[in-house]
């Protein structure tokens, strides 16, 4: 089959979806985050520790593939490290937590305000943003990853001990999730001063992790306070939960988000649960399909995905589950942009 060109640029397309007009083709988005540093030529500990290296990575591997949203994230737990969470840098995989901040409730008391233009490698999203807005943003959005403030108290004091303490402590909790509100909302005004888009995501606030009723009080009311803010700079709000999103869905339905991207769920179920009030994206297996697949077993799993929420009524964004794995094969990657244009073709039939 011969695939079809497009006629929109990706920030006509997406802009379009979020007004509910015509678009060429179904969006797609592999989020692609440590991986886009091969396009520039660095490992992913020089990318990541260099907002200039970072903002060329994502605009060298969007010039490659032609998606439809830059992603700029390395790592969740930047606003923690930023506090004193210490991090380790792998020379060719994404960085992770050592040694949480916050051993006691002394701690959290030494908790301070943070500057994102001078503290911890904040500002290399800030660089980074900018960055990609100069060189491309007139033809594409250039999406600012964040951690949820769920996440971000993970991050500070460990996962385990905080969901022991969501038990057992839920004053320090709060305290925790409340701190990481405040300095995301500070860090979201500078990345949208940069003309960046943010993009929030709660990978340890999943119902994989959490129940319902722990969802509700720890993240739901922090959710809309974010939320909120915005929406007051007239901007969507996109957010990315991972694993099983199933038992808290109403819960972070009701934060009133504008799309959902889901991970490793049934996208059919949750577009026929909630597709007649957001958008939904998602869900190509980043393992699975697009990491140890072949370019074939890529267009099946597009079309199947295709098959479940491609005709969401409030739009549907084709993208990968979660992170595309660092060491995915090119061709699988191009394999799902042509299946986009291949299967996504408006009006959906």
């Amino acid at each position: 089959m011969k695939i079809p060109e497009d006629r929109m640029t990706p920030k006509e397309r997406i802009g379009s979806l979020l007004q509910g007009k015509p678009i060429d083709r179904v969006p797609c988005i592999p989020v692609i985050l440590n991986g886009c540093c091969t396009a520039a030529g660095y490992t992913v500990k020089e990318m990541t520790l260099d907002g200039e290296k970072f903002g060329k990575s994502n605009v060298a591997t969007y010039r490659k593939y032609g998606y439809d949203m830059i992603c700029l994230l390395d790592a969740t737990a930047t606003t923690a490290e930023a506090a004193g969470t210490k991090l380790c840098y792998p020379d060719n995989a994404p960085a992770y937590v050592e040694d949480p901040v916050i051993k006691s409730e002394d701690d959290v008391k030494r908790l301070q305000p943070l500057d994102p233009t001078k503290d911890g490698r904040l500002n290399n999203y800030l660089v980074a943003t900018e960055y990609c807005v100069s060189e491309v943003g007139s033809e594409v959005f250039v999406g600012t990853l964040f951690a949820g403030p769920f996440t971000t108290a993970a991050c500070l004091r460990g996962t385990e001990t905080l969901v022991r303490d969501c038990y057992k402590n839920k004053d320090l909790v709060h305290q925790l999730v409340r701190w990481s509100t405040d300095v995301t909302i500070v860090f979201l005004e500078e990345v949208i001063k940069r003309g960046g888009v943010p993009v929030l995501c709660e990978p340890v606030g999943t119902g994989s992790i959490l129940s319902l009723k722990m969802f509700t009080e720890y993240i739901e009311p922090y959710f809309k306070e974010i939320h909120e803010f915005i929406k007051s700079k007239g901007l969507p709000v996109l957010d990315h939960i991972c694993g099983d999103c199933m038992p808290i869905l109403e819960s972070w339905m009701r934060t009133e988000p504008t799309v959902l991207s889901v991970d490793r769920v049934d996208i059919g179920e949750v577009s026929q649960r909630v597709g007649d009030r957001v958008g939904v994206m998602g869900n190509v297996t980043p393992g699975k399909t697009l990491f140890m697949g072949t370019p074939e077993s890529v267009d099946a799993g597009v079309k199947e995905v295709m098959d479940k929420a491609g005709k969401n009524p409030c739009g549907f964004v084709l993208a990968s589950g979660c992170e595309v794995p660092v060491g995915t094969p090119p061709e699988n990657i191009s394999a799902m942009m042509n299946a986009a244009r291949k299967y996504g073709q408006h009006p959906l039939t």
